[in-house]
């Protein structure tokens, strides 16, 4: 077994992002403590000091499993739900996040399950138990969504008064979703000093870690400030099953959603997906009325398309 002492020290490394000691530390002890392997893991998973490697990282996290550390489980439980490093399992992730349930970030995975009905029966009230329960732990994101429930109406009853109490509540306690739910909504808070590019660029580094989940409220609220390539990214994370399942619906979704910023380059998506039938009946009709909205703010690729579609 590893000392204590090695331990804590590699820890200390790695809080402090001395990663490069903190790897070299963590290597050598890894397979003698769980808590080592649990941090190495984190390493290889984010790609800190070293190249990203999904399958030591779960090799890692298992070696924590094993070891019956809390926060090693429910992130072996993550890579299961991704399918980063291991075939994807909802059923495992929920057991692991089960199995965990002593660590907050595991019980918000499970409230997610709930709210989402991933593996199990959707329950918007089981999740909020959850949430309502982390609260009171002072937990940030668990505040976040009580405000958003509150807000949105579902699985509470619409009270915006409380929406911002908890909304507000969340900020303070530092939540990062909150200051981002305030300004999709369109109400900057004062701290918020970033601008549209810096909410893009924060969501597509996110995309590109494979966080898409993490990424998309940034990806919002920047499209919701009229940011075309925040909008073109969001419809491309659904298009082409960018972090989560391909669903050409919901890619549809995203363009529709923003198609009254008249932007032509969303004018000729919705076009294409009209002519291609993706996540939408076919038709061209459709697509050559979009192509002409596009073509009538001199957008070049929709007029070849509606030459291309017409024939003339």
């Amino acid at each position: 077994m590893a000392s204590i002492d090695l331990v804590q020290r590699a820890k200390e490394f790695f809080v402090a992002k001395n990663y490069k000691e903190a790897f070299n530390l963590l290597k050598k002890i890894n397979k003698e403590s769980p808590e080592a392997a649990y941090y190495l893991g984190l390493m290889y998973y984010y790609g800190y000091y070293v190249e990203v490697d999904e399958n030591l990282a779960f090799a890692n996290f298992k070696l924590a499993w094993e070891g019956l550390h809390e926060e090693g489980i429910y992130m072996l439980g993550k890579m299961y739900e991704e399918g980063r490093g291991v075939e994807k399992s909802y059923e495992q992730a929920f057991k692991l996040y089960q199995a965990a349930s002593h660590s907050e970030n595991a019980l918000l995975r499970i409230a997610n399950f709930y709210e989402t009905g991933k593996f199990v029966s959707k329950s918007v009230t089981n999740a909020i138990k959850i949430y309502n329960d982390l609260q009171k732990k002072n937990n940030a994101f668990a505040m976040y969504k009580i405000g958003s429930f509150y807000y949105s109406g579902e699985g509470l009853k619409k009270d915006l008064n409380n929406a911002y109490k908890w909304l507000n509540k969340a900020l303070l306690a530092g939540s990062v979703e909150a200051m981002n739910h305030f300004r999709i909504i369109g109400t900057k808070s004062k701290t918020d000093t970033r601008t549209t590019q810096d909410l893009f660029n924060a969501g597509r580094a996110l995309v590109n870690k494979k966080m898409v989940e993490e990424a998309l409220p940034y990806l919002e609220a920047a499209a919701k400030e009229r940011f075309l390539p925040a909008i073109s990214l969001m419809y491309e994370i659904y298009k082409n099953g960018i972090g989560v399942d391909k669903d050409l619906g919901s890619a549809y979704k995203v363009l529709k959603r923003y198609e009254s910023y008249k932007e032509p380059e969303i004018y000729y998506l919705i076009g294409q997906t009209f002519e291609n039938g993706e996540g939408v009946d076919s038709s061209y009709v459709l697509a050559a009325e979009y192509y002409e909205m596009a073509s009538s703010l001199e957008h070049e690729p929709s007029l070849k398309a509606l030459k291309e579609l017409r024939g003339y």
